[in-house]
């Protein structure tokens, strides 16, 4: 199982709404099967942004930057190219 790092400092997490829905993208985020994962890496860290694509007031949507890569000495060590989504491309629960 790999080791989720979350960076949220360009959102509010001050507001319940972007909470709950950051917790949704997460869960999905969980089914996904990452296929751009370099071999052996046991982490990787997820960059929240703001999406640019909203579809109407009170829903918010994400862009996620995903770093694979190892945790030593309880540092993250990024390895292989960034990958990014969006809240519309992650797996469907």
């Amino acid at each position: 199982m790999l080791t989720r790092i979350i960076e949220t400092a360009e959102i509010d997490m001050a507001d319940p709404e972007i909470q709950a829905e950051l917790e949704t993208d997460l869960r999905r985020m969980d089914k996904l099967k990452h296929e751009e994962m370099p071999e052996f890496c046991d982490s990787f860290r997820v960059r929240v942004m703001p999406s640019l694509r909203t579809y109407r007031p009170g829903l918010h949507r994400f862009r996620f930057e995903i770093q694979y890569g190892n945790i030593v000495n309880g540092e993250f060590k990024p390895k292989g190219d960034l990958v990014e989504y969006q809240t519309e491309t992650l797996p469907m629960i």
